[in-house]
């Protein structure tokens, strides 16, 4: 692949890292950085070797990726135009990952002495570097399950840890106002020595356990950046968890926000604008690097939509310039749309009860969701326990329970055998209603279906192209028990919600993956579009430089 000084130039200074530092800067670069080329599976640089170059991938792709006996575990994927081996500026510079180039891949090298030039130079340089490195620690410790398999990873972090010191603060400052409290109300003679000493130690508890749950609950929180959406993942221990994310082509703005405390120490908020409300990153640390990065992945995002979206007379123009080809070669470049995975089955695992009552059934290509079944049991506990207390009572006094008799017990034992059918046919109606609310996530649309056994029917769906946000709440202590919970999907101004499914996080993942289906589908229709249409032209020019007549020149001749 010829890769020119000038495509190496524009490529660095298209990208956030380099894109604040001076020109003649970039070129020093360059002139001590190398390409390097790299076939199929072959090593870029292995888990632990020493960290000497940062790699600027220019075409292909690479994958980190951990080996555990004999085992291969995804960390992370880099592709066109993504930096990887920020190990570089860790205190000891050694790999963490394995880096392996997964087709023929062209990278530039740029040696960990010119980088750490650079971050003496340009102090605000080695905060993106410094976030990249954050994020592959994070991943390494907190494996992202739910991303797809060509999702890339730009950043992962926490809120600031100022945020944490703040919210330890509080209860320490609470305490020793109760410890001074309790002291003065000692020495007046108000309370006892015994009572100050048992109050103390439950202000000391408290002010503990307190400041325990504010860590916790600081670092459960999360944001999350890729090459396809921006998550916030929330979570509190025992009460609620939590995972709202839009996709990046759903995004109108990106703003940040900031006090006068938070541009002291580089923290503030990243506002995500989207038609349906904000997605926040709250009080996140270098909050300037963090909204760059998001405004790369976006502007990413929309430039791959106008590629696909180029006018084809622009594209052939474009290809005559280039090259002409041939009609037959643009026949065969056309491939078969992307149909990626048709559902996600291999990474679920039902519980022994949801596979009895097939809480989610997958029919060709449609995957069907009924409600868990801890709503089952709580739809149809009353009726169940009537029926099973009306056959206690109805066998009884044929064994001598609780003291009753087998004589005249004719109209006993119809009174409980109506209130049996009556109890039995209100357990039928609870079930078929519990079954006839389902879910429907189609190859194009979302379906609610909600049905009253002999009553109404609503059935409500929506184009799955269309989705705004996408988030999912497990908000009580059964629903984090038995891992069930309520997937929100906000399309343009209705709000659909699959009420109490089964493994929340799962079914938000099925969705999203149909939604990518869906958007690889359209690009994918729109670019044969317009090699068929590329193709009509180049058929239309060869006739016309090879000279042949027009169907309208034939009728004039003959005329």
């Amino acid at each position: 692949m010829n890769v020119t000084r000038e495509k190496l130039f524009k490529l660095l200074k298209s990208g956030i890292l380099f894109r604040d530092i001076p020109d003649n800067f970039v070129q020093w670069v360059l002139e001590r950085s190398q390409v390097l080329q790299f076939d199929p599976q072959q090593f870029v640089y292995e888990k632990e070797a020493q960290a000497e170059k940062l790699y600027l991938v220019i075409a292909g792709e690479v994958a980190l990726f951990l080996r555990d006996e004999g085992e291969d575990y995804l960390i992370n994927g880099c592709q066109a135009s993504d930096y990887f081996g920020f190990e570089v500026l860790a205190k000891e510079p050694q790999r963490m990952t394995n880096a392996q180039a997964l087709h023929k891949t062209v990278v530039l090298a740029i040696p960990q002495k010119v980088i750490l030039k650079l971050t003496e130079e340009f102090p605000t340089f080695s905060f993106i570097p410094d976030l990249q490195l954050q994020s592959l620690s994070f991943l390494l410790r907190k494996p992202m399950d739910w991303l797809q398999d060509d999702e890339v990873v730009h950043y992962i972090n926490r809120e600031h840890p100022l945020i944490l010191v703040t919210r330890l603060v509080r209860p320490i400052l609470l305490g020793l106002v109760m410890l001074v409290l309790t002291l003065v109300f000692f020495n007046a003679g108000v309370i006892s020595a015994d009572t100050a000493i048992w109050l103390g130690s439950i202000v000391g508890l408290l002010g503990i356990a307190w400041g325990v749950w504010n860590a916790f609950d600081w670092a459960n929180d999360f944001f999350v950046v890729t090459n396809q959406r921006v998550v916030f993942l929330e979570k509190i221990a025992l009460f609620y968890d939590s995972r709202k994310e839009t996709p990046l082509s759903a995004i109108l703005s990106i703003t940040k926000q900031t006090s006068l405390t938070g541009r002291m120490v580089h923290y503030g908020d990243v506002v995500l604008r989207t038609f349906t409300g904000l997605l926040k990153f709250h009080n996140v640390a270098h909050v300037e690097a963090v909204s760059a990065i998001i405004d790369e992945q976006w502007v990413k995002m929309k430039n791959r939509m106008a590629v696909e979206e180029e006018d084809p007379e622009q594209y052939l123009r474009k290809q005559l310039l280039e090259k002409t080809p041939s009609t037959e070669e643009l026949v065969q470049s056309k491939g078969k749309p992307k149909t990626g995975k048709e559902n996600l089955s291999e990474g679920y695992v039902p519980d022994f009860l949801s596979r009895l009552l097939k809480l989610r059934v997958v029919e060709a290509e449609t995957i069907v969701y009924r409600t868990h079944w801890f709503v089952f049991i709580r739809k149809t506990i009353l009726p169940f326990l009537g029926l099973l207390t009306c056959l206690i009572f109805l066998f009884a006094p044929q064994k001598g329970w609780f003291g009753l008799v087998a004589e005249g017990t004719q109209t006993y034992s119809a009174i409980l055998i109506g209130v049996a059918i009556v109890m039995g046919l209100w357990w039928i109606f609870s079930t078929i209603d519990w079954r006839n609310d389902y879910f429907l996530i189609t190859p194009d649309q979302i379906v609610d279906v909600y049905r009253k056994p002999l009553g109404m029917e609503e059935r409500r769906a929506a184009p799955l192209r269309n989705i705004q946000t996408i988030e999912y709440k497990r908000q009580s202590l059964f629903g984090l028990l038995f891992n069930f919970g309520t997937v929100f999907i906000r399309v343009g101004d209705v709000e659909f919600t699959f009420d109490y499914v089964p493994n929340p996080s799962y079914v938000q993942q099925e969705i999203f993956t149909r939604f990518q289906m869906v958007k690889d589908r359209e690009k994918q229709e729109n670019a044969d579009l317009n090699n068929e249409r590329l193709s009509n032209w180049m058929d239309a020019y060869h006739k016309v430089k090879q000279g042949s007549p027009s169907r309208g020149d034939d009728e004039i001749d003959e005329d």
